[in-house]
Protein backbone atom coordinates (compact mmCIF):
# COMPACT_ATOMS: atom_id res chain seq x y z
CA UNK A 1 0.00 0.00 0.00
CA UNK A 2 1.77 3.19 -0.90
CA UNK A 3 1.89 6.01 2.06
CA UNK A 4 -0.87 8.64 2.30
CA UNK A 5 0.69 12.47 2.50
CA UNK A 6 -0.52 14.60 5.31
CA UNK A 7 -2.49 17.68 4.04
CA UNK A 8 -1.38 21.15 4.97
CA UNK A 9 -3.83 22.04 7.59
CA UNK A 10 -2.79 18.17 8.92
CA UNK A 11 0.96 19.08 8.95
CA UNK A 12 0.10 22.37 10.65
CA UNK A 13 -1.62 20.93 13.15
CA UNK A 14 0.64 18.14 14.00
CA UNK A 15 3.39 21.15 14.40
CA UNK A 16 1.21 22.35 17.12
CA UNK A 17 0.79 19.19 18.89
CA UNK A 18 4.80 19.06 19.06
CA UNK A 19 5.07 22.43 20.47
CA UNK A 20 2.42 21.49 23.13
CA UNK A 21 4.50 18.58 24.31
CA UNK A 22 7.76 19.79 24.15
CA UNK A 23 7.53 23.12 24.55
CA UNK A 24 4.12 22.57 27.14
CA UNK A 25 6.09 21.03 29.82
CA UNK A 26 4.54 17.39 28.86
CA UNK A 27 1.64 15.48 29.26
CA UNK A 28 2.29 12.33 31.33
CA UNK A 29 -1.50 10.56 30.73
CA UNK A 30 -0.04 7.75 33.33
CA UNK A 31 -3.25 6.02 33.10
CA UNK A 32 -2.93 6.42 29.17
CA UNK A 33 -7.02 7.48 29.01
CA UNK A 34 -7.93 7.48 25.26
CA UNK A 35 -4.70 6.43 23.59
CA UNK A 36 -5.73 4.55 19.98
CA UNK A 37 -2.66 1.63 20.89
CA UNK A 38 0.20 0.67 18.85
CA UNK A 39 -1.35 -0.53 15.60
CA UNK A 40 -3.21 2.95 15.02
CA UNK A 41 0.00 4.74 16.09
CA UNK A 42 2.02 2.64 13.66
CA UNK A 43 -0.52 3.31 10.60
CA UNK A 44 -0.43 6.73 11.58
CA UNK A 45 2.90 6.50 11.65
CA UNK A 46 3.63 5.49 8.36
CA UNK A 47 1.07 7.07 6.82
CA UNK A 48 -1.15 4.78 6.39
CA UNK A 49 -4.45 6.00 8.22
CA UNK A 50 -7.39 7.24 6.54
CA UNK A 51 -7.61 11.45 6.58
CA UNK A 52 -10.86 10.88 8.70
CA UNK A 53 -9.07 9.68 11.34
CA UNK A 54 -5.77 11.73 11.50
CA UNK A 55 -6.65 14.90 12.76
CA UNK A 56 -8.39 13.48 15.90
CA UNK A 57 -5.38 11.39 16.65
CA UNK A 58 -2.98 14.50 15.88
CA UNK A 59 -5.02 16.29 18.56
CA UNK A 60 -4.72 13.53 21.35
CA UNK A 61 -0.21 13.28 20.32
CA UNK A 62 -0.33 16.71 21.59
CA UNK A 63 -2.07 15.88 24.79
CA UNK A 64 -0.03 12.74 25.40
CA UNK A 65 3.71 12.79 25.95
CA UNK A 66 3.24 8.27 26.00
CA UNK A 67 1.57 8.20 22.42
CA UNK A 68 4.11 11.37 21.12
CA UNK A 69 7.00 9.33 22.21
CA UNK A 70 5.71 6.52 20.55
CA UNK A 71 4.48 7.76 17.46
CA UNK A 72 7.96 9.51 17.42
CA UNK A 73 10.41 6.54 17.42
CA UNK A 74 7.43 4.93 14.68
CA UNK A 75 8.53 7.61 12.53
CA UNK A 76 12.41 7.16 13.26
CA UNK A 77 11.94 3.51 12.14
CA UNK A 78 9.78 5.43 8.91
CA UNK A 79 13.06 7.74 8.19
CA UNK A 80 15.46 4.66 8.65
CA UNK A 81 13.85 2.13 6.37
CA UNK A 82 13.56 4.87 3.73
CA UNK A 83 17.19 6.08 3.58
CA UNK A 84 17.91 2.18 3.31
CA UNK A 85 15.86 1.50 0.80
CA UNK A 86 17.48 4.56 -1.16
CA UNK A 87 20.82 3.09 -0.21
CA UNK A 88 19.86 -0.26 -1.79
CA UNK A 89 18.88 1.48 -5.02
CA UNK A 90 21.58 4.14 -5.05
CA UNK A 91 23.75 0.59 -4.69
CA UNK A 92 21.99 -1.48 -7.15
CA UNK A 93 22.56 1.44 -9.80
CA UNK A 94 25.70 1.70 -8.98
CA UNK A 95 26.99 -1.81 -9.67
CA UNK A 96 25.18 -2.05 -12.48
CA UNK A 97 26.83 1.25 -13.86
CA UNK A 98 30.39 -0.63 -13.12
CA UNK A 99 29.25 -4.34 -14.55
CA UNK A 100 28.68 -2.30 -17.78
CA UNK A 101 31.31 -0.25 -17.61
CA UNK A 102 33.53 -3.35 -17.03
CA UNK A 103 31.81 -5.19 -19.28
CA UNK A 104 32.63 -2.44 -22.46
CA UNK A 105 35.60 -2.03 -21.30
CA UNK A 106 36.80 -5.57 -21.24
CA UNK A 107 35.15 -6.05 -24.71
CA UNK A 108 37.21 -3.67 -25.90
CA UNK A 109 40.33 -4.78 -24.70
CA UNK A 110 41.34 -8.39 -25.87
CA UNK A 111 43.00 -10.61 -23.98
CA UNK A 112 46.53 -10.53 -24.75
CA UNK A 113 48.17 -13.93 -24.93
CA UNK A 114 51.93 -14.19 -24.93
CA UNK A 115 52.87 -17.98 -25.22
CA UNK A 116 55.03 -18.83 -27.54
CA UNK A 117 53.78 -22.09 -29.87
CA UNK A 118 55.45 -24.65 -32.28
CA UNK A 119 52.69 -25.15 -35.73
CA UNK A 120 53.48 -27.96 -38.11
CA UNK A 121 50.96 -26.64 -41.08
CA UNK A 122 50.52 -29.40 -43.75
CA UNK A 123 48.49 -28.01 -46.89
CA UNK A 124 49.90 -30.84 -49.27
CA UNK A 125 46.46 -31.96 -49.43
CA UNK A 126 43.06 -29.73 -49.72
CA UNK A 127 41.71 -28.39 -46.87
CA UNK A 128 37.79 -28.74 -46.47
CA UNK A 129 36.36 -25.19 -46.28
CA UNK A 130 33.48 -24.69 -43.73
CA UNK A 131 30.17 -25.71 -45.42
CA UNK A 132 31.97 -27.84 -48.41
CA UNK A 133 31.01 -31.25 -48.94
CA UNK A 134 34.37 -31.70 -50.96
CA UNK A 135 37.11 -34.40 -50.05
CA UNK A 136 39.97 -33.69 -47.77
CA UNK A 137 41.08 -33.48 -44.05
CA UNK A 138 39.92 -31.19 -41.53
CA UNK A 139 41.00 -27.21 -40.70
CA UNK A 140 44.01 -26.57 -38.78
CA UNK A 141 44.69 -25.40 -35.61
CA UNK A 142 46.71 -22.82 -34.22
CA UNK A 143 47.04 -21.66 -30.77
CA UNK A 144 46.60 -18.09 -29.57
CA UNK A 145 49.67 -16.62 -28.74
CA UNK A 146 53.04 -15.95 -31.04
CA UNK A 147 53.11 -19.69 -33.38
CA UNK A 148 55.77 -20.36 -35.31
CA UNK A 149 54.46 -22.04 -38.33
CA UNK A 150 56.45 -24.85 -40.47
CA UNK A 151 54.76 -24.51 -43.79
CA UNK A 152 54.39 -27.38 -45.99
CA UNK A 153 52.77 -26.17 -49.23
CA UNK A 154 51.03 -27.46 -51.90
CA UNK A 155 52.87 -29.49 -54.50
CA UNK A 156 54.20 -27.66 -57.29
CA UNK A 157 55.00 -24.67 -54.93
CA UNK A 158 58.41 -22.74 -55.99
CA UNK A 159 60.96 -21.59 -53.45
CA UNK A 160 60.97 -17.89 -52.97
CA UNK A 161 59.20 -15.13 -50.49
CA UNK A 162 55.42 -15.71 -49.40
CA UNK A 163 52.92 -13.80 -47.61
CA UNK A 164 50.84 -15.05 -45.11
CA UNK A 165 47.40 -13.94 -43.45
CA UNK A 166 45.04 -14.05 -41.13
CA UNK A 167 41.55 -13.39 -42.35
CA UNK A 168 38.17 -13.66 -40.82
CA UNK A 169 36.42 -13.91 -44.49
CA UNK A 170 37.70 -14.51 -48.01
CA UNK A 171 38.65 -10.47 -49.82
CA UNK A 172 38.85 -8.39 -46.34
CA UNK A 173 41.67 -6.88 -44.48
CA UNK A 174 43.57 -9.54 -42.67
CA UNK A 175 43.55 -9.47 -38.95
CA UNK A 176 47.50 -10.53 -38.63
CA UNK A 177 49.97 -11.37 -41.50
CA UNK A 178 53.36 -11.96 -41.74
CA UNK A 179 56.35 -13.13 -44.86
CA UNK A 180 58.19 -16.15 -45.31
CA UNK A 181 60.73 -17.52 -47.67
CA UNK A 182 60.19 -21.37 -48.63
CA UNK A 183 62.33 -23.60 -49.91
CA UNK A 184 62.81 -26.79 -51.29
CA UNK A 185 64.04 -29.88 -48.83
CA UNK A 186 63.84 -33.52 -50.19
CA UNK A 187 61.18 -32.77 -52.69
CA UNK A 188 58.72 -30.70 -50.56
CA UNK A 189 58.30 -26.77 -50.35
CA UNK A 190 58.73 -25.72 -46.74
CA UNK A 191 58.58 -22.21 -45.07
CA UNK A 192 59.14 -21.05 -41.72
CA UNK A 193 56.40 -18.01 -40.35
CA UNK A 194 56.18 -16.38 -36.82
CA UNK A 195 52.14 -14.94 -37.18
CA UNK A 196 50.84 -13.13 -33.96
CA UNK A 197 47.85 -14.33 -33.18
CA UNK A 198 48.04 -13.12 -29.28
CA UNK A 199 45.02 -10.61 -29.93
CA UNK A 200 43.46 -13.15 -32.11
CA UNK A 201 39.90 -14.36 -29.66
CA UNK A 202 39.38 -18.24 -30.61
CA UNK A 203 36.78 -19.02 -33.84
CA UNK A 204 37.46 -20.36 -37.05
CA UNK A 205 39.56 -18.58 -39.68
CA UNK A 206 41.26 -18.71 -43.20
CA UNK A 207 44.78 -18.49 -43.37
CA UNK A 208 46.13 -16.94 -46.65
CA UNK A 209 49.36 -17.81 -48.72
CA UNK A 210 50.20 -16.38 -51.96
CA UNK A 211 53.27 -15.21 -53.53
CA UNK A 212 53.31 -11.49 -53.90
CA UNK A 213 51.23 -9.69 -56.25
CA UNK A 214 49.20 -13.06 -56.67
CA UNK A 215 45.93 -14.43 -55.71
CA UNK A 216 45.49 -16.01 -52.17
CA UNK A 217 45.18 -19.29 -51.50
CA UNK A 218 43.00 -19.62 -48.38
CA UNK A 219 42.60 -22.75 -45.92
CA UNK A 220 40.22 -23.24 -42.86
CA UNK A 221 41.78 -22.75 -39.67
CA UNK A 222 40.83 -22.97 -36.30
CA UNK A 223 42.33 -20.89 -33.28
CA UNK A 224 42.06 -22.08 -29.83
Amino acid sequence: MRDLTLTRREEARLTKAYQRVLLGGGFPNPERAGCPGNEILRAFAFRRLGHDQVMDWIDHLGMCTPCFREYTELRKQVVWRRRAAYLSMAAAVIIVILSLGWWRWRSGHQTVITAHNHIVADIRTPLVLRGSQAPGKGPLVFQRGFDDVSFYLPEGSRAGSYEVAIFREQMVEPLTSATGTATMEQGMTAMNVTLDLSRIVPGYYLVGIRLPATDWSYYPMIVK
